[in-house]
């Protein structure tokens, strides 16, 4: 990820610096962990279709967050475009935990935009950038 520190994350929302699967491959069943500057989150691989499909769910953080989630799970599909190019669509489910649903919904949703806004310009970025190198 670049260095900017956007607002956003100056508040308290973590900030997304790496993802890798632990196991070194991703498989169904192995754990991606990502590392925020406040800790991090491992998910599960639940789907995997090579090159089109890619599901995972939440199943340990340590971001302060943590108490507020009762499921999160993203799914990632590509769709190769024109040229070597590929859409990339993502989605994303989840739920605030019972005790306070509307509060923990809404915070949770305008973290994980901000989240993710920011990884997808990051993305965007790198991609460029290998292009470039080709």
């Amino acid at each position: 990820m670049d260095d900017t520190y956007p607002l956003a994350f100056r508040l308290g929302i973590p900030k997304p610096l790496s993802c890798k699967v632990l196991e070194g491959e991703p498989r169904v069943g192995n754990t991606r962990q990502c590392t925020t500057d406040r800790g991090y989150i491992q998910q599960e691989i639940v789907e995997l279709v090579a090159d089109r499909k890619l599901v995972y769910e939440m199943r340990d953080t340590n971001v302060w967050c943590r108490k507020w989630v009762s499921f999160l799970q993203d799914t990632f599909l590509l769709e190769p475009i024109e040229g070597d190019k590929t859409r990339v669509r993502r989605i994303t489910e989840f739920k605030g935990v019972p005790s306070i649903p509307v509060v923990s919904t809404l915070a949770l949703w305008f973290s994980l935009r901000q989240a993710h806004r920011y990884a997808a310009k990051n993305w965007r970025r790198l991609s460029s950038q290998m292009k470039q190198l080709r």
